[in-house]
């Protein structure tokens, strides 16, 4: 199941995440914002490397192998994903914390989002919501809307349980989970 999935990509991933981080250090991209300029640093951006992996990996399947597996799929991937967040926790000493809360965040909103229509939709879903929290998420003097979770600061306690209870909330499926196919076909 792992030749089907590829779940090494996503540890290649977040390796890549910890290395632009680094990399990038103080540089920032301005975008157009409704509130004056729009500046991000980078590594505001690197989380999509990795929820966009992930959406990559749960959409391979191969139907005639996980039907017949052994241990089921959905335990399977329920594990790998748990390894994702660990993996991107623990890169949170390199990239911020809240990197590491937003990449989590990134991917569970990639998930919902493609279980009611596609992977590509996810992880558009996710760049989406990176882009406005910039272009129309920030306030005047440095305060940011409520839905701008991605902005808050790494210690905000709202922005982690929120990122807390969307795994619960994505029931991460898969072939074989409630007997039907992730991510659903259009």
């Amino acid at each position: 199941m792992a030749a089907v999935r590829k779940w090494w990509t996503a540890a290649g991933a977040i390796v890549l995440m910890a290395v632009v981080c680094q990399l990038s250090g103080r540089s920032r991209s301005e975008l157009p914002a409704l509130n004056g300029s729009g500046v991000a640093p980078l590594a505001y951006f690197t989380p999509l490397l990795v929820s966009s992996t992930v959406l990559y990996c749960l959409g391979r399947r191969a139907e005639h192998i996980e039907r017949t597996a052994v241990v089921a799929v959905a335990v399977l991937d329920t594990a790998c994903m748990t390894s994702v967040f660990t993996l991107c926790l623990a890169a949170g000493c390199i990239t911020g914390f809240d990197t590491a809360r937003n990449t989590m965040l990134l991917t569970c909103i990639g998930l919902l989002i493609a279980q009611v229509s596609n992977t590509a939709s996810g992880s558009s879903a996710g760049m989406m919501l990176l882009i406005a929290g910039v272009v129309a998420g920030r306030g005047p003097a440095g305060s940011h809307a409520w839905w701008a979770v991605p902005l808050y600061p790494s210690d905000s306690v709202p922005a982690w349980a929120l990122t807390a209870v969307l795994p619960a909330a994505t029931g991460i499926r898969s072939a074989t989970a409630h007997g039907k196919p992730w991510p659903p076909e259009p």
